[in-house]
């Protein structure tokens, strides 16, 4: 049984679209549950009406996708199916998937377990443009690296070189995780890391714990990456910048770089210091570059 947990917020086509493709899966054993964190564009009536199996449960708009995501996980480990295998799977509304994703995630479980599985994701505007394939994680140092440009970043040159990839962290954006691995390593970091980073420090803890991350390449999700909200990799005014290290809805914000360095690093503030640095100068290189 697969416990499909989808946080959402005023994004009601892009739920629309999700809620669809999970209509189509050729794998029918799921429950999908929408955590609807106080939506006013008519998210919650439109489920109701299209999509009326989907469970909903409705937060006040100060969830984020971390608390809104153990709503959901919470009430997965609540409403087990009895004498099956559960697994929860974490999925954003921003994607799209095809028929036989959930079939994929389950057989590359079968072949990898005990483990967590994540999904290859590419740019649905750009179906061969990769936009994660796993990464490594430099506990002293802040060294670690996105591995797509291991591959062009080209989906079809990763098929070409890889059946799965081992990873040191893995997005929400499609993982597939054991109900026990919840039990074992507890749930989702509100308290620090409110909406980004929650998910990648998740499954660094559970990697700790002897569970293997693979990212299976036939496990793709098509992503609409101009609703995602990250500039990493985009021009952006000093202003904003500064505002970046504050801002809850921000990757680079720098409370939620320090717990991260603070738990999971070997140096702690150095690495904090390092992972800063990083951020900085990849500002300026974005910043410098010509039109």
């Amino acid at each position: 049984m697969i416990h499909i947990v989808i946080p959402v917020h005023n994004r009601k086509e892009l739920t629309r679209q999700c809620l669809a493709c999970l209509a189509e899966q050729t794998y029918r054993n799921f429950s999908a549950i929408v955590v609807d964190d106080g939506s006013t564009d008519g998210t919650a009536e439109m489920i109701k009406r299209e999509f009326p199996e989907t469970i909903i449960l409705t937060g006040d708009g100060n969830l984020w996708w971390t608390e809104a995501t153990n709503w959901g996980v919470r009430y997965a480990q609540k409403n087990p199916v009895a004498g099956e295998a559960n697994f929860v799977l974490t999925l954003n509304d921003d994607t799209i998937i095809k028929p036989d994703y959930l079939a994929n995630m389950l057989s590359a479980y079968e072949r990898h377990k005990p483990c967590l599985i994540g999904s290859v994701s590419v740019d649905v505007d750009n179906p061969d443009k990769l936009e994660f394939a796993g990464n490594t994680f430099d506990p002293y140092f802040a060294g670690g690296k996105a591995l797509v440009g291991k591959f062009s970043h080209s989906y079809k040159e990763l098929v070409r070189q890889k059946e799965y990839v081992s990873s040191d962290a893995l997005p929400g954006r499609g993982t597939l995780i054991p109900m026990d691995v919840f039990d074992k390593v507890g749930l989702y970091d509100t308290e620090h890391f409110a909406h980004y980073m929650s998910d990648f420090e998740f499954s660094v803890r559970a990697k700790k714990a002897g569970y293997e991350l693979i990212v299976d390449t036939k496990c793709l999700v098509y992503e609409f990456t101009r609703d995602t909200g990250i500039f990493l990799n985009q021009k952006v005014s000093w202003n904003d910048f500064i505002k970046s290290f504050t801002s809850i809805k921000s990757p680079t914000n720098l409370k939620v770089r320090y717990h991260f360095a603070i738990t999971h690093s070997k140096t702690k503030i150095v690495y904090f210091l390092f992972d800063v640095s990083r951020i900085c100068a990849g500002f300026l290189r974005r910043k410098l570059r010509p039109m």
